[in-house]
């Protein structure tokens, strides 16, 4: 089922992007990482997580979605429940749940979640991409659309961020994938000083390479459903990866490790001129 959840992905992004819906969004998050960077080396996901490029009115993009999902799009009916919209209690993010059935899956019990975060608009310009291709690919109906993501800087310090907040060993596995790769270093270490401190947060980063030290820091549950069943989940290795591709992040300036130190969002200026001095590299 979840291998078939991420073939639906692909026919729900297309129709969005075809009713010109996600014109207005940014992908982002693991199941972002996997379709736009990773491919079907990247672990499953039933999510898909954006970020408003624009501001607009969560009701009507729901609406295009409800108005979009009311005939079958090349075999698959899609639904959004009336009942599925939310909106997080601190107002910052809104979703909805559609759930969709087909010939063969005709229950419509099987359900998708999107979310977007309306926080604030991204970072660095957001990109228009191809899909990672993969095998099933030839056998679609269509050509798969390119999607607008964040850049994959900005993505994997929104992981970093979500590693830091809260348990969920998916985070840590999408980390563990780019550790190692060659990265802009500097500037995903600035993007989450700057997302911390917008979420209302500091930064200990010796204390988020400690936490990769803790086995039970994480809820390894959370991943065991996400990758093939014959796939054997080293948490050690996991984890390793991270604290030694992520030591980077200790290496905070003395105006970055200021703001790392002001949860309480008192030093607007000096967030402003971190934002507006980011040390993109030149490759």
């Amino acid at each position: 089922m979840i291998a078939e959840n991420e073939i639906v992905l692909t026919y729900l992004l297309q129709l969005m992007a075809e009713r010109g819906i996600l014109d207005k969004l940014a992908f982002k998050g693991g199941t972002c990482l996997r379709k736009m960077f990773i491919g079907s080396g990247g672990r499953f996901s039933t999510d898909l997580d954006f970020t408003r490029v624009e501001e607009h009115d969560h009701e009507d993009v729901v609406l295009d979605m409800m108005e979009a999902c009311e005939h079958p799009f090349h075999g698959i009916q899609f639904d959004i429940p009336g009942d599925s919209y939310y909106e997080t209690q601190d107002g910052l993010s809104w979703g909805v749940n559609p759930t969709y059935a087909h010939d063969w899956n005709p229950s419509g019990q099987s359900e998708i979640r999107l979310q977007v975060s309306r926080r604030k608009v991204p970072t660095l310009p957001p990109l228009r991409m191809a899909q990672s291709p993969q095998s099933y690919f030839q056998h679609l109906p269509f050509d798969p659309a390119d999607i607008m993501c964040l850049a994959l800087p900005e993505i994997i310090a929104e992981k970093i961020r979500a590693c830091y907040r809260r348990a969920k060993a998916r985070d840590v596995y999408d980390l563990s994938e780019f550790a190692m790769r060659p990265l802009d270093r500097p500037l995903i270490r600035r993007l989450v000083v700057l997302k911390l401190w917008q979420a209302s947060d500091g930064f200990d980063p010796k204390g988020l390479l400690a936490k990769f030290n803790d086995p039970t820091a994480f809820d390894w549950d959370d991943l065991r459903q996400l990758v093939r069943r014959t796939q054997v989940i080293d948490h050690a290795q996991i984890t390793a990866a991270c604290q030694t591709g992520l030591a980077f992040l200790v290496e905070l300036d003395p105006a970055e490790a200021a703001l790392a130190a002001d949860p309480h969002q008192r030093d607007y200026a000096s967030w402003r001129m971190l934002r507006n001095n980011l040390p993109i590299s030149s490759d």
